[in-house]
C-alpha cells in the first residue's frame, strides 16, 4: 500500500507546483487558521482507520456470505464516523475562512494590523504545509477504502464510501480556493490509489469549477 501512495505521489509533482496560494498577502493570513483543523482531522480519521485495519486484519482471509455482514456494519460504522469528520472539518474550515476574510476586509477597510490571526490559534501553514497535511488524509482515507476493497469487495460498502469521497472532496474544493491546484493534485493521488473511485473527486472539480 506504501509502494502505491509513493506512486501516487510521484505522480502528482508535476501538478504540486501548481498548489501554491494565488494572492500571497490576504490567503496568507486565511491559510494560517487552516493547520490545527486539519491536524485535528487526521486523528479523528487515524482513530477510525486503526479499528477497520484491525476488522480486516482480524478477518477470514475468505469470509463467508454470512460472516460478511457483520464485518460491513462495523466497517461502515467506522465510515460513517469518518464522512462526519470530514463534514465538521469543511464547516469548522470555512468558518475561520470567513473569519480570516472578515479580518483582511477590516485591515484594509481601517488602518489597524493588531488583529493579524489573532483568532487562529493554528499552526503557522503555508500553501505546502496545506497541501501536506492533506495528501496525509487523502492517503489515509484512500489506502484504507482500497484495502478494504481488496479484501471484501465493493458492493458491501458502498453506500459508506460514495458520501465519505464527496466529503472528502467537499474539504478539499474548500481549500483549493486557498491552494490553488489542491483539487488537482489530491484527485492525481486518488486515482492511483483508488483507480476508477477516483472519478468521484474529480467529477466533483469539474462540477465546481
Amino acid at each position: 500500500m506504501k509502494s502505491i501512495f509513493v506512486a501516487g505521489l510521484l505522480m502528482a509533482t508535476s501538478v504540486f507546483s501548481a498548489a501554491v496560494p494565488v494572492a500571497a498577502a490576504p490567503q496568507k493570513r486565511q491559510l494560517e487558521s487552516q493547520g490545527a483543523i486539519l491536524d485535528n482531522l487526521y486523528q479523528q480519521i487515524v482513530v477510525q482507520t486503526t479499528q477497520i485495519n484491525a476488522t480486516r486484519d482480524n478477518a477470514p482471509e475468505n469470509p463467508s456470505a454470512l460472516e460478511i455482514p457483520a464485518i460491513a456494519d462495523d466497517i461502515n460504522t467506522r465510515f460513517a464516523a469518518i464522512t462526519e469528520a470530514l463534514k465538521q472539518a469543511s464547516t469548522k474550515s470555512e468558518s475561520q475562512r470567513k473569519t480570516a476574510r472578515t479580518i483582511v476586509a477590516r485591515q484594509n477597510g481601517t488602518d489597524s494590523g493588531s488583529d493579524d490571526g489573532e483568532e487562529d490559534g493554528g499552526d503557522k501553514c503555508d500553501a505546502a504545509c496545506i497541501t501536506g497535511k492533506v495528501l496525509d488524509i487523502v492517503q489515509e482515507v484512500a489506502s484504507t477504502i482500497r484495502a478494504v476493497i481488496e479484501k471484501f469487495g465493493l458492493a458491501p460498502f458502498l453506500l459508506r464510501i460514495n458520501p465519505l469521497l464527496l466529503a472528502l472532496s467537499a474539504l478539499v474544493i474548500g481549500l483549493d480556493v486557498l491552494v490553488s491546484g489542491l483539487l488537482l493534485t489530491v484527485t492525481a493521488v486518488v486515482n492511483v490509489i483508488l483507480g476508477g473511485l477516483g472519478l468521484s473527486l474529480l467529477a466533483l472539480g469539474f462540477a465546481a469549477a
